[in-house]
């Protein structure tokens, strides 16, 4: 019977088949050729050589099962478009009302319009999610910011839910949404093995589904520092950035064209924080592992004033060296320093990176690069 199982070749379409050059006789068990199947039930599909020879566990066993005598898989129509196709019985009831081509193709013509109707429907469901959210149960021990950034996360996600049942008829989305978002309010403050795992691994842990650092997690959760490395190797650390930073932004001012214009805050910072991010692979050695940068990292430190916890702007991390975290403002922040001295006692080599007016004093143990002289020239102040 050549090289493929006796039972799957009894199942080999021939007449399907025909114009493929394929011969059962001859081709590879291995082979990810997808042809024409048949069973003795009249049933067809297509499906690819190295699946039908193979055992998954819909088969038990059988090698020349096929998955709708199994019930593995279904003849669904779908209503919308009517077109039959052959999926698991998970999938046809789920009761999406077209196939996933038609699906697809429908969305791309009406996406314009979907979007700026479910946006509209959303705003509109704000205060029927605050009423929703307000039902369930918070772990009584999460701090009052972690609490707001997971009313500010769920009722994000319950508003979109609510209008995609109204507008896309997705039924079952609100009780679904309600379920992942009721689970994570039990379990809003992470662990203190969880932040140790974490700051181990890559240095961010997920928080109500946002990226954190780790460490600071840690820090806040047992009161603990790591070591602190020797001052001289600090400085000198603080010092190759200095250096390093002043350097590129002296080489970007003299390579700047007047008719290029001055530039704002908004993107002066962005072209910092994208060139402080390179320092990673100047900083650490890539032989001794991976470094990682991460932006808008949240920390448990509540700025003045707000009422969730605040953003690092760059977190460089690395699995052997210390961590640098930087904060990047045109003006005097009481954000930032607040950050960066909560950094400071987490163990991570904290940075400010200044422009634009007002004094530059930081928090003690906190190293300031002073970058007002030299973008003075092209920096316009908005």
């Amino acid at each position: 019977m050549g090289t493929l199982p006796p039972e799957v070749t009894a199942t080999w379409h021939f007449e399907r088949n025909a114009d493929s050059g394929l011969d059962p006789m001859t081709v590879p068990p291995s082979s990810p050729i997808e042809v024409w199947w048949k069973c003795a039930q009249g049933h067809e599909w297509i499906d690819r050589i190295s699946t039908r020879t193979s055992l998954p566990k819909w088969k038990n066993g059988d090698v020349g099962a096929c998955r709708e005598c199994t019930g593995y898989r279904v003849r669904h129509t779908y209503p919308g478009c009517g077109h039959t196709e052959m999926i698991t019985t998970n999938a046809a009831g789920k009761g999406h009302q077209r196939c996933w081509p038609c699906q697809n193709a429908w969305w791309k013509a009406n996406e314009g319009r979907l979007k700026a109707e479910l946006g509209a429907a959303a705003r509109g469901f704000a205060g029927r999610a605050r009423e929703m959210l307000d039902d369930i149960d918070v772990e009584q021990e999460a701090p009052a910011p972690l609490v707001a950034e997971w009313r500010w996360w769920a009722a994000k996600h319950l508003q979109g839910a609510l209008a995609a049942e109204q507008i896309m008829d997705k039924t079952g989305r609100v009780d679904q949404v309600l379920g992942m978002i009721s689970e994570r309010a039990q379990h809003l403050v992470p662990t203190k093995a969880e932040a140790g795992r974490a700051a181990a691994t890559d240095g961010v842990i997920n928080v109500v589904g946002r990226g954190h650092w780790a460490q600071g997690w840690l820090h806040h959760l047992t009161g603990r520092s790591p070591r602190p490395a020797p001052t001289e190797e600090v400085d000198q650390a603080a010092e190759r950035f200095r250096a390093w930073l002043t350097g590129w932004v002296r080489a970007a001012v003299a390579d700047h064209e007047v008719e290029d214009g001055a530039y704002s805050t908004a993107r002066l910072t962005t072209a910092l924080t994208r060139q402080i991010s390179a320092w990673a692979d100047e900083f650490y050695p890539a032989e001794l592992g991976q470094a990682r940068v991460w932006r808008e990292l949240g920390l448990p430190v509540l700025p003045p004033g707000a009422q969730r916890y605040g953003r690092l702007d760059v977190v460089l991390w690395h699995p052997v060296f210390v961590t640098v975290v930087v904060e990047i403002d045109s003006a005097p922040n009481r954000s930032s320093a607040a950050k960066l001295a909560f950094a400071r006692d987490a163990g991570a080599l904290p940075l400010w990176v200044r422009f634009g007016k007002g004094s530059v004093e930081g928090p003690e143990g906190v190293s300031v690069v002073d970058l007002r002289q030299e973008l003075a020239p092209i920096h316009q102040g908005r």
